[in-house]
């Protein structure tokens, strides 16, 4: 029974030793450490932020409002 365990930990891969093909130490395996939204800098909030934003499509986010028909409008005096 003793060799058995011998040999799961040997076949067992720590996290830490992961190494790529180029011998470097692969980094997206390490967990950042968590730091609150307030206390990151501003380049890493407007990262952050720009993530969770999405796209408006087609949609134009400008507001549009109709002209006035009561208002005077020079234009419309020159056409007729």
């Amino acid at each position: 029974m003793s060799e058995d365990k011998k040999v799961n930990e040997d076949n067992k891969v720590n996290e830490e030793e992961v190494i790529n093909e180029d011998g470097k130490q692969d980094e997206s395996d390490k967990k950042q450490p968590f730091a609150p939204l307030k206390k990151q800098s501003k380049l890493n909030q407007k990262e952050f932020h720009a993530k969770k934003r999405g796209s408006w499509g087609n949609v134009n986010p400008v507001t549009r409002t109709p002209p006035n028909p009561k208002a005077y409008n020079r234009m419309k005096q020159k056409r007729g």
